[in-house]
């Protein structure tokens, strides 16, 4: 069996900054379980050091809840099999934890042990920050070992106060970190950039990226004060922040952006798409990412080919049973490790941008596909080294009413048969494109199954 990466990207596709929105697709390479238990919040955040990768997510069923600290879990193997690690860990009693590499090659962990309580968000006397609201770890070995320290956020009291901050650290090129957080105030709910000039430790308020005033100005349908957010670098030199406005499909995520290293932004401009917790990345091939979701309304990525998050590509579906906080993380030139939760579960999905491949007819394509019990199967195809799967929504079910019908990534399957009970909506009727794979990345005509009920 050829190796599932040389399958999916031929060295001739290595090269992607030329290529046109329509050429490109995202293309789920393969799924694991990170952990199984109960009392588990959202996917967790996964962080990626030279020979291992870390996840750490909320070991407790609420932010408020009784229970505080985070779990871990990981990976030897690029993230395809993962091992429990420890309990909370490396901070003790967390609320949410996640890291980042720098371009040094350490990581660096934000750990939050206090969060106000929402219900006084209009009273800031009452929201001060303890001096152990929140803490850094370095580490230098791949996450074994973690150097901490405190941290603080000094907030301008006529912005209000830090509410949260946010995943993900991003670093320019003279070593200064930025952060996104949101704010509350009687005044009214904000988004913020920090920035730190030495390491962490210490944070002050950049800008006001946006308000919830300035986004409902634009337009946006403003129903949370949870304005989550995601800032990045875009190829042509400008930060991106994209915002959360609501929960449903109703509430469209904005985008607000700065050509002058973040002091000031721009307008908000709403985009044609909602989600919850959304994260950007510019991979080195230039494409800028968008991962998001909604409980009841997929796990979806968005591509902006030329790097600058101005247009966006249609919506790329990874999961229908999934959460609406999923973590991702860039794992290669042209990839990303994805993380999302469902029914006491966290599963990693191993995803990749790459130009759509040809077709040729000296490859038959496969026949006689069956559904059953969430597992599809096929007759395979002579000369075939893989198979490309492309589920088609064609009705949600009554759970699920209100669940868009978008086109889904194409799955690659080693094998002629694919479980798809953790992907598709349970009651949902779907129809499948299976093609043939050889080893060049070539691929055969498709076929179109049957209509089936998942």
């Amino acid at each position: 069996m050829a190796d599932m990466q040389s399958l999916l990207i031929p060295a001739s596709f290595l090269v992607l900054l030329t290529a046109s929105a329509g050429e490109l697709e995202v293309v789920v390479r393969s799924r694991a379980t990170i952990i199984e238990q109960a009392g588990i919040t959202g996917g967790g955040t996964p962080v990626k050091s030279v020979d291992r990768v870390v996840s750490f997510f909320a070991d407790h069923p609420d932010d408020f809840g009784a229970t505080k600290g985070i779990g871990s879990a990981i990976s030897t193997d690029g993230g395809q099999t993962w091992k429990k690690g420890l309990k909370n860990w490396p901070m003790k009693g967390m609320v949410s934890l996640w890291a980042d590499r720098r371009k040094s090659g350490d990581l660096l962990a934000f750990g939050i042990h206090w969060l106000p309580d929402p219900a006084k968000r209009r009273d800031p006397e009452n929201q001060i920050a303890p001096r152990n609201a929140y803490q850094i770890g370095v580490s230098n070995d791949g996450g074994r070992t973690w150097n901490l320290a405190r941290s603080t956020i000094r907030c301008p009291e006529e912005i209000g106060y830090i509410a949260r901050p946010l995943p993900h650290i991003i670093e320019d090129d003279k070593g200064m970190l930025f952060m996104p957080a949101y704010t509350w105030s009687r005044r009214g709910n904000k988004v913020v950039l920090l920035q730190s000039e030495d390491g962490g430790k210490a944070w002050e308020v950049r800008s006001v990226i946006t308000t919830a005033i300035a986004m409902l100005k634009s337009g946006a349908k403003v129903t949370t004060p949870w304005l989550e957010s995601s800032v990045s670098q875009t190829r042509d030199g400008d930060m991106l922040a994209i915002v959360r406005t609501g929960s449903t499909v109703r509430s469209a995520l904005v985008s607000v952006r700065s050509s002058d290293g973040g002091k000031t932004w721009s307008q908000a401009t709403v985009l044609p798409f909602a989600g919850k917790l959304p994260t950007l990345h510019l991979l080195d091939n230039g494409v800028l990412t968008l991962t998001t979701a909604l409980s009841g309304n997929h796990c979806r990525v968005y591509l902006s080919v030329d790097g600058t998050g101005r247009k966006w590509s249609n919506a790329f579906v990874i999961s229908s049973m999934t959460g609406g906080n999923v973590g991702s993380i860039i794992s290669g030139k042209n990839n990303l490790l994805l993380t999302s939760s469902s029914n006491r579960r966290i599963d990693a999905w191993h995803l990749v941008i790459t130009p759509k491949p040809k077709e040729t007819s000296d490859l038959a394509p496969p026949s006689n596909p069956k559904l059953v019990d969430g597992i599809l199967s096929w007759t395979p195809s002579p000369n075939a080294v893989a198979y490309r799967i492309t589920p088609i929504l064609i009705k949600s079910g009554k759970s699920s009413q209100d669940t868009r019908i978008e086109p889904y990534s194409p799955i690659l399957s080693p094998a002629a048969k694919l479980d798809l009970r953790r992907q598709l909506l349970p009651d949902g009727i779907y129809a499948f494109k299976i093609s043939s794979a050889n080893s060049s990345g070539q691929i055969s005509r498709p076929i179109r199954s049957e209509d089936f009920q998942r």
